[in-house]
């Protein structure tokens, strides 16, 4: 796999607008072509990467994914390839089912420099549970004990909302200037198309989320020194799933650091937290299945969510749900789709229990075990068919 060029160009997307563009080959003879852009508008141009370290960061889990070298036409930090070598061998160890190796990495090597002069404190946000926990937390009148100060909050559009729907992100992005602004923040918003391209070989929430969002950052380098990443597992997770506080560090450059939030804390702990914030109730969003800009009521996440609410007794205030959303029956009929849905389902079950909520503790169990027997048939149909 190798990236073959670089360039900078007027983006289709807005007048003003500067895209940034990788363009990528891979697969015998590097017969696959594809690329790979970051698109901002003006007032972020100058701060657009001239290295490789962004391409490094979000190439590496498709190269890897591919078991291809990854070669790159443009020089890379030094302490950035160290790390992404230290998170091959993770990945190696930690997935051994998905045959991940570590591949070679072909790139000139640029010697340690320090940040950018004026370099900002940049949160990524998404207006989730993690994203407004991690903002609050660090607030002035927060209870972080190791507060940092965050300059501007980071939003991405063409990750949980689709670039083909630019309404929906304006009113995304629209809500979240307003949060950052209630905070005394600046927003900004990226669009690209990684979740779009041939990237989509990569597993998201196994190898691709951390590198996909660090080379986001890292895309803007020239602007962020520090870049905080919400906690989406707890340290009792110790596969690197989606964005870790033990792995995501790796990588980071001389010139920025990368830091997972919130990890631990649960999302119930941190939906306890942050429910105080009337912002956050009236602009919280979950939703991903949805693809739009409005929580679905429907999905596991949703109707998890919303159950964590129950409990709490703070389901009525959190405006952003439908009203008539809630109930037993949809939670313990909820259809999951994978392992990680089930163990989330699984959690809900055990906090609801401890809570004293036997009703929503029985209906998350009878979700789980729902899931559980699917998947012991499919289990059993698949050794049925191998025979001879």
């Amino acid at each position: 796999m190798r990236l073959q060029e670089v360039s900078l160009d007027d983006s289709p997307l807005g007048k003003g607008r500067i895209r940034l563009t990788g363009k990528y080959c891979f697969g015998t003879g590097g017969r696959e072509r594809d690329q790979l852009w970051f698109d901002v508008p003006p007032h972020l141009a100058d701060a657009l990467s001239t290295s490789g370290n962004p391409w490094l960061a979000c190439l590496l889990p498709m190269a890897v994914s591919l078991n291809e070298p990854l070669e790159l036409c443009r020089p890379i930090d030094a302490g950035l390839h160290e790390g992404a070598v230290a998170l091959m061998q993770t990945w190696s160890g930690c997935y051994p089912a998905a045959s991940y190796r570590r591949v070679p990495i072909v790139a000139d090597i640029l010697p340690p420099s320090p940040p950018f002069p004026g370099g900002k404190t940049v949160q990524f946000f998404t207006g989730g549970i993690d994203s407004f926990f991690t903002l609050l937390r660090h607030a002035p009148e927060g209870d972080a004990i190791d507060r940092r100060h965050i300059d501007e909050l980071l939003t991405i559009w063409g990750l949980d909302i689709p670039l083909e729907a630019p309404e929906a992100f304006t009113r995304v992005a629209a809500r979240i200037a307003s949060v950052a602004e209630s905070a005394g923040l600046s927003s900004a918003v990226m669009a690209t198309n990684l979740r779009e391209s041939s990237w989509r070989v990569t597993h998201w929430g196994n190898i691709g989320q951390g590198p996909g969002l660090a080379g986001m950052a890292l895309a803007l380098e020239r602007r962020y020194r520090h870049a905080l990443l919400p906690a989406s597992v707890t340290y009792s997770v110790y596969l690197p799933y989606g964005t870790h506080p033990l792995f995501d560090p790796l990588l980071s450059t001389s010139g920025m650091r990368f830091e997972d939030d919130g990890a631990q804390w649960t999302r119930r702990e941190k939906l306890a937290q942050i429910m105080s914030s009337d912002v956050a109730m009236t602009q919280l969003r979950v939703c991903w299945e949805g693809r739009s800009d409005a929580n679905c009521g429907r999905c596991e996440k949703c109707l998890r969510t919303i159950a964590m609410l129950e409990m709490l007794g703070a389901r009525e205030r959190a405006a952003t749900f439908p009203p008539d959303a809630w109930s037993l029956r949809a939670l313990g009929e909820l259809r999951l789709r994978n392992d990680t849905a089930c163990r989330s389902m699984a959690d809900l079950a055990r906090q609801a229990a401890a809570a004293g909520h036997p009703a929503i503790a029985a209906a998350a169990r009878k979700a789980v075990s729902r899931y559980q027997r699917r998947r012991s048939i499919g289990r059993l149909l698949r050794r049925l068919r191998r025979s001879p």
